[in-house]
């Protein structure tokens, strides 16, 4: 069975956005070994593009040149707070140096 991962930003995080409107993204990860390296590459790679597609249609206004980075790094945060428990133990797993 496939998992999705519904990332639903919060009402101030789309406001320093720009846009007052709910959104949200869904990423598949059930596929996916996150305590691997190449599972958690995979998993960052879903993510970036779900959060340039979430902040590309994102108004922001002219003068927050930053928006939209803001908008990306909430996305990347959102999605990792919003795995089970045990996926984001997985995930920093793959993450730990290896030592040799």
């Amino acid at each position: 069975m496939t998992r999705t991962l519904a990332c639903v930003l919060a009402a101030c995080t789309l406001a320093a956005a720009g846009t007052a409107s709910a959104q949200t993204a869904r990423i598949a990860y059930g596929d996916l070994d996150l305590a691997t390296t190449a599972g958690a590459r995979a998993f960052d790679a879903r993510v970036e593009a779900a959060a340039r597609s979430f902040c590309r249609n994102a108004q922001r206004p002219s003068s927050r040149i930053s928006g939209r980075s803001d908008c990306e790094r909430a996305v990347r945060e959102e999605a990792l707070s919003r795995l089970p428990e045990h996926a984001q133990v997985r995930y920093a797993v793959s993450r730990l140096p290896v030592v040799a």
